[in-house]
């Protein structure tokens, strides 16, 4: 079993022109391109979405892998889940090759398999880079292809995954960081597997979400600001992709403004529920980093005013730099 320890980016089309030369540019150990194909099983009951696990086949040069992500923990736009990979000699699963302690007790995977079927694909060609940065091994992924289900309208993915080999999480987002500065790179909350079961269908359509209630007690503990800066960020990223995504959404709708501004008022609310928790946190707990904070985002919530401006925004590395901080933040919070 590997921990996945990532951070995943969307990419702008204008950024995706000129990155690969970016990474080319960092100590690089190895370098490749292939192209991946990715077939995602489930059971017609959605049994192992119910797990908050995903079961994939992937090829890849004449080679086939079968990989089960269980549920793990994200923060921003870190993801930490434990994997599994096997190889296989035919496109469809054998989960006795998996181990039992992936099961939940008393389950029988024969069961399991066979009721499994292929629900969407996402093909994509994967350019990678393995660099040396700091005292940290980082394995940089750049993937640029199509999400599919059924006769359903393909979705582009143009997404930077940075993963940790071997070394320090700060160094992943130092990296992360220097990227980041020349704005395009966007942290992503979504996976391809949750795109993926939404394309076909198999899951709820994004809606705005009410605003999270979060009562202050008498006497402020960090440890309850935390939790409400977790809740606030993952409000305001929910509502940052919908915001994004809600042109294509609204093409039926007899108001599509209307809909876009939802998504932009809760965007509004989480960037608040953000700041209120940071002015609350005694400024040790944030490592002397409040103020900035707290600087920027009085600028987004300025931003955010206007629909225009808000787009324009989303694609800054200021605005990169902000999400990826307080991730970093999150992060380290729940390691010490």
């Amino acid at each position: 079993m590997n921990t996945e320890v990532e951070l995943k980016f969307l990419v702008t089309g204008e950024r995706l022109a000129y990155l690969p030369e970016q990474l080319s540019q960092l100590e690089v150990i190895e370098h490749d391109q292939k192209t991946l194909t990715n077939t995602y099983f489930d059971t017609p009951n959605l049994y192992l979405s119910q797990l908050k696990a995903g079961l994939r086949i992937r090829g890849q040069e004449g080679q086939l892998e079968q990989t089960l992500k269980l549920a793990g923990s994200q923060v921003g736009g870190l993801h930490l889940r434990p994997e599994y990979n096997v190889n296989i000699a035919h496109n469809q699963p054998d989960l006795s090759l998996f181990p039992d302690e992936v099961w939940p007790e008393n389950f029988n995977p024969a069961q399991l398999q066979a009721k499994l079927a292929p629900l969407f694909a996402t093909d994509f060609v994967r350019e990678r880079w393995l660099v040396s940065y700091q005292n940290t091994q980082l394995e940089l992924a750049l993937d640029v292809g199509e999400v599919r289900a059924d006769k359903a309208q393909p979705q582009q993915i143009q997404e930077l995954e940075l993963e940790l080999v071997s070394g320090e999480v700060s160094d992943l987002f130092a990296l992360a960081q220097q990227l980041v500065e020349l704005g395009g790179l966007r942290l992503s909350a979504v996976s391809k597997a949750q795109r993926g079961y939404r394309l076909a269908a198999l899951a709820p359509a994004a809606q705005p979400q009410p605003f999270p209630t979060q009562s202050s007690p008498a006497t402020p503990q960090a440890q309850t600001w935390r939790d409400c800066l977790r809740q606030g960020l993952a409000h305001w990223q929910y509502h940052e992709q919908g915001l994004l995504d809600s042109p294509a959404q609204s093409t039926l709708d007899l108001n599509p403004g209307a809909t876009q501004q939802t998504w932009l008022t809760e965007l509004q609310n989480g960037v608040q529920l953000v700041t209120q928790a940071l002015t609350a946190i005694p400024p040790a707990s944030t490592d002397s980093q409040q103020p900035a904070w707290l600087a920027e985002l009085t600028w987004l919530q300025s931003q955010l005013l206007t629909l225009p401006a808000a787009y324009t925004a989303l694609e800054e590395g200021r605005y990169g730099r902000l999400v990826l901080q307080l991730t970093h933040y999150l992060y380290n919070q729940t390691r010490s």
